[in-house]
């Protein structure tokens, strides 16, 4: 479990400051008809808690916007070179 903490401090570092993983993986989460509040997914994030449906939410959470961000990118270089 401990590994996974490490691995979602890595995820977090590379995300904004101000963003809101924490809503997503929240909402992502009732979903999938679990409960947790905003602040309850924040202290499994920042590593005060441990909780492997959190983690997963959560990067199932990054996957989902690192890609759209990347075909963002892919669209607006598109764009820019035509």
């Amino acid at each position: 479990m401990e590994h996974l903490a490490k691995i979602i401090s890595e995820l977090r570092a590379t995300l904004p400051k101000r963003n809101d993983y924490a809503r997503r993986t929240v909402e992502l989460l009732a979903t999938q008809g679990k409960t947790y509040s905003k602040q309850q997914v924040y202290n499994i994030l920042t590593g005060r808690y441990h909780n492997a449906d959190v983690a997963e939410a959560f990067i199932s959470v990054v996957e989902t916007e690192k890609k759209r961000v990347a075909a963002l990118e892919a669209r607006a270089t598109k764009v820019t070179a035509a």
